[in-house]
């Protein structure tokens, strides 16, 4: 049994755009009622322990969005055994690492340390 196939895909493509869209719409309004001046407000509207949640949340809804599109365009157009999953552990590895800065970018933040 496939991790990801058909109702499952379909239901984390839907529930990480639906959130995605509403996080995109609270910032939207955050931003047009208060708009950060220069870094230090970014940083301090960022480190809010709700704010923090919300983007780290926003940002795991888009690498799931991604890794399911991803998957889906190379099962249907990437031929061969070896070379689909070689694509497909790329993509994956690209995934993970983007959400591991994300990650360490967070946790910097809340440290105390420069946000990179």
């Amino acid at each position: 049994m496939r991790l990801l196939s058909g109702l499952r895909a379909w239901t984390v493509q839907r529930a990480s755009a639906l959130y995605m869209l509403g996080f995109l719409a609270w910032l939207a309004a955050a931003l047009l009622a208060a708009p950060p001046e220069g870094y230090a407000q970014w940083r301090a509207m960022v480190a809010r322990p709700a704010a923090s949640a919300a983007f780290a949340l926003f940002f795991a809804a888009l690498l799931a969005h991604a890794w399911v599109g991803v998957r889906d365009v190379v099962l249907d157009y990437v031929h061969g055994t070896v070379l689909r999953a070689t694509v497909l552990a790329l993509a994956a590895g690209a995934l993970l690492a983007a959400g591991a800065w994300v990650a360490l970018a967070l946790a910097a933040l809340h440290s105390g340390g420069a946000a990179a």
